[in-house]
């Protein structure tokens, strides 16, 4: 839906739906706990502090991992039946506009801000290139915490898996997921300072209303820079 001020000609669009924002939220908020439970677990252990008194940092991590999965589902499922500013085809670049979009967004920063942002409606198209990365990370991330799951605390449904495995198979299997899910971890941190750069620089040079618009939904533009 969309509203002209006259006064200031400011066109109001309604970008992201309630159910996008709520999963976008719900969906951070699992991702920076999981975070900060697995780096206090280790930095305790770094530490020298029992395994007893570590371990309710480590069961939490698993339970609320076992969440995520369920809330990561639902946002790559609502990719294919959210509004068009929700779905994937806004975020992967197949189409000749979206491409297009893509190079006029890296030019913009490889020419250092000086120019007028790009407008782009839904998805940044150079940030949508890392939220693809991230997410296909994150599905790695829950495929191999449920896997751990199953095989250190021999929770459903990892033990559909590793319950059938003999003892090498199940140790190679653990030290593969195990590194995986480190590198996971790291892969987040580093979207997750990228994510807060790239606001930042919004903030600053396109003020569109970016962080606004995942709390209301609606985004901010001149009537003569949009054509939707």
């Amino acid at each position: 839906m969309e509203n002209l001020d006259e006064n200031n000609e400011i066109v109001t669009v309604k970008v992201w739906d309630w159910q996008t924002r709520v999963l976008h939220w719900l969906n951070a908020a699992l991702v920076i706990s999981l975070v900060l439970l697995i780096l206090g677990y280790e930095g305790l252990e770094a530490l020298g502090v029992e395994k007893s008194a570590r371990e309710p940092l480590e069961d939490m991590h698993v339970y609320l991992g076992r969440f995520f999965v369920v809330t990561l589902a639902l946002r790559i499922i609502w990719g294919f039946l959210g509004n068009k500013y929700a779905r994937w085809s806004d975020m992967i670049p197949f189409s000749k506009e979206k491409r297009a979009a893509l190079v006029a967004n890296l030019k913009w920063f490889a020419g250092g801000f000086r120019t007028k942002a790009p407008v782009n409606v839904g998805h940044n198209p150079v940030a949508s290139l890392l939220y693809i990365a991230v997410i296909v990370v994150l599905v790695m991330q829950a495929v191999t915490g449920l896997l751990l799951a199953g095989l250190e605390h021999n929770m459903f449904p990892g033990t559909l898996i590793t319950d059938g495995l003999s003892y090498e198979a199940a140790e190679e299997l653990e030290e593969v997921a195990e590194e995986i899910h480190e590198f996971g971890l790291f892969f987040v941190i580093f979207f997750f300072a990228s994510h807060m750069a790239g606001l930042v620089i919004h903030r600053l040079f396109d003020r569109g209303g970016l962080l606004g618009s995942m709390l209301h939904g609606k985004k901010y533009f001149k009537k003569d820079d949009i054509d939707i």
